[in-house]
């Protein structure tokens, strides 16, 4: 029997994504209702016009309820861009008595001590991944049962800027509903788009935003987050600027014809636009797929630059993913190895039933939001020290880990 349905949005720059859905027995995703509607409150990752974005979320909310008939309350929120920071702690507790195995209170107690360590006072943390254990100093896949003195813990510390959690929060209480949790959108995208062998291997993520892009790297679990602070909405500005037409435009036209090349007949069929003058002018397919390739590259560069400072370039032995938005260029893949030096496919949605297509890169974080919501992994992280006084100390640490 299927879970309760929930609800998740994904406020981008260039859109509101409401879904409403449930995981079924055989682990798909069943979307009951979706909504969505422009947005251009958002520049990058920052609220530039609150009004705007409410009133974004309240049109994607009204579509998605009239797609299922229920009255939407609370939602789950996708997050991500600048004000995303991780950061790796350590933590090693010592073990009574050697004769004894290692425990779940042992290795708990491990856990805590991280979850206690402070943060900026600034930021709010979203989610604790576990990166590794060790048992007197050798690194061990799960400590419970051997023997020991000293247990060692590895976790990343996924935290977000405490004011863009108030401004979101704030524009969807006057949307008229409830955020009741936040998570990394990257993690959505990694649900919808990556394997266990892809993960166990090595394999990165990025998610081609409008306003921004989002890179995750995992080995096994997730090991890095990164924005990288360009996206789509750069294209669309240099296509305006070279050819002298409206954004709105531009962007008809990079949605169209977007292509990062037309080699072939193809690039020489025509193109034809009228400038903010009210010229009619006339481009190849191949013209304009050189402004969008020089732009597209430039991202690629600055993504490749991310992943050498890194420890993990070497070691993506699954490639790296193209997904969101911007995965939709053509040719865009073979551009991605071209730059990276890896094996790239682009990340669709997989085990998904919906009313509508959704088999898109555009629909990826949202459904897989919704998958990591529905799977149970959603409970955003808390203090301690209330939870341990509500619901007692294991319950603690369901909220403040996911063991991704």
């Amino acid at each position: 029997m299927a879970g309760s349905p929930v609800v998740v949005l994904d406020v981008g720059a260039s859109k509101v994504l409401c879904l409403v859905g449930e995981v079924q027995n055989n682990s798909q995703v069943k979307i009951l209702g979706l909504g969505q509607s422009p947005c251009t409150g958002l520049r990058r990752s920052a609220v530039i016009d609150m009004p705007q974005v409410a009133e974004s979320i309240r049109t994607a909310l009204a579509e998605a309820e009239r797609s299922t008939g229920l009255k939407i309350a609370g939602a789950y929120l996708g997050m991500a861009g600048e004000g995303i920071s991780a950061q790796t702690s350590p933590s090693t507790v010592g073990i009574s008595g050697s004769s004894n195995p290692i425990s779940e209170e042992d290795r708990d107690r491990a856990l805590l001590a991280v979850a206690q360590e402070q943060i900026a006072e600034d930021q709010t943390v979203i989610h604790r991944f576990v990166q590794s254990y060790a048992v007197d100093g050798e690194p061990v896949q799960n400590p419970l049962w051997l023997h020991g003195n000293r247990l060692s813990i590895e976790v990343l510390t996924v935290s977000v800027a405490e004011h863009l959690c108030t401004a979101f929060r704030h524009a969807a209480s006057k949307a008229g509903v409830e955020i009741a949790g936040v998570v990394l959108e990257s993690v959505g995208a990694a649900h919808a788009t990556l394997s266990q062998d892809e993960r166990d291997m090595g394999v990165a993520l990025l998610d081609l935003g409008a306003g921004t892009c989002d890179l995750a790297v995992f080995q096994g679990p997730m090991r890095h987050v990164e924005e990288i602070p360009l996206g789509g909405d750069d294209i669309t500005r240099d296509l305006s600027v070279v050819l002298s037409i409206p954004i709105r435009e531009a962007e008809q036209l990079k949605c169209r014809f977007g292509s990062v090349s037309c080699p072939g007949e193809d690039g020489d069929q025509t193109v034809t636009y009228h400038t903010t003058a009210g010229r009619a002018c006339t481009l190849t397919k191949q013209q304009v797929s050189m402004v969008i390739e020089a732009r597209q590259r430039e991202i690629f560069e600055y993504v490749r630059q991310a992943l050498v400072n890194t420890p993990y370039n070497e070691h993506l032995a699954a490639g790296i993913v193209l997904t969101g938005g911007g995965a939709s260029l053509n040719q865009i893949a073979p551009l991605a190895e071209e730059v990276f030096g890896h094996h790239v496919r682009i990340g669709v949605p997989q085990d998904v039933i919906a009313p509508v297509a959704v088999n898109d890169p555009s629909y990826t974080t949202a459904i897989g939001l919704l998958r990591f919501v529905a799977g149970g992994h959603s409970t955003p992280a808390e203090s301690p020290d209330d939870d341990r006084t509500r619901n007692g100390f294991a319950h603690a640490l369901g909220k403040l880990f996911n063991f991704f």
